[in-house]
């Protein structure tokens, strides 16, 4: 895709949609043909509309509005070959997914390809014969869509799985550190008040008690230390696994 062309793209992309429009955002592109007329693929192509319309989850870009966006390109885009081509075309669109069609009519039949790409580009496609116009389109792109429409979930389901646990994995390190660091906190403030309160638990005298009297001190130290470190360390944990989490929400 040249440069100009994605600019148009882009500015066409950034329009916003109607108030009314609810769902994931799809743009059914109009029909290509094979051995067929024009106005008969017209035909079959708003009988697959219908048939999306009918699909929950979905804001289907009303045709008069694809076909403006597609104007300044001549009426269609340019074929692409890899995903990131897909993914341009799909993201300046302003689709989350981007549908394509074409009717064949080779062999005495009628038969209609349909091409989904999302916005990471990759591209699934299904194909169903005609039984007849209307009725007969719309029903059988109902049977043959649903599915294809289905399948979006699990990836999705499965890119959650697989990125969600890290942002819960530490938060939960970050909280278990805050509640050690909070225990040795408390252990150190205790050894604190015994040695300035008293002996500290040390008895006699002499030589003996200043070596008991040291290790408090020691042990003392040894706490807040722990405490000091725990608690950083858990503060930098929990940041950290928030920050994945609101970077992970849709």
């Amino acid at each position: 895709m040249t440069l100009l062309p994605l600019a148009l793209l882009l500015s066409l992309g950034a329009v916003p949609r109607g108030a009314a429009c609810v769902g994931e955002r799809v743009t059914l592109l109009p029909f290509d043909t094979v051995a067929v007329g024009r106005s008969e693929a017209r035909r079959v192509e708003e009988a697959v509309r219908r048939a999306l319309t009918r699909t929950e989850d979905m804001c289907l870009e009303p045709r008069r509005e694809t076909v403006a966006r597609l104007g300044v390109l001549g009426g269609r885009l340019e074929p692409c070959s890899n995903d990131s081509c897909r993914a341009a075309q799909t993201k300046a669109l302003g689709a989350e997914w981007l549908i394509r069609g074409r009717v064949l009519g080779l062999g005495g039949e009628r038969t209609v390809v349909l091409l989904m790409q999302g916005q990471d580009g990759r591209e699934v496609r299904s194909t169903f014969a005609v039984p007849g116009l209307d009725a007969g389109a719309e029903d059988a792109a109902t049977r043959v869509f649903a599915p294809l429409w289905d399948a979006r979930q699990p990836r999705r389901a499965e890119a959650r799985k697989t990125l969600r646990p890290w942002p819960q994995v530490l938060m939960g390190a970050g909280v278990a550190a805050l509640a050690a660091g909070v225990g040795f906190g408390l252990a150190a403030r205790s050894t604190e008040r015994h040695l300035s309160e008293g002996a500290g638990g040390c008895e006699g005298e002499g030589e003996a008690f200043r070596r008991c009297f040291a290790e408090g001190l020691r042990r003392g130290e040894r706490q807040s230390l722990l405490a000091n470190s725990l608690l950083g360390t858990g503060a930098v944990l929990g940041a950290g696994g928030a920050i994945l989490f609101v970077w992970e929400l849709p």
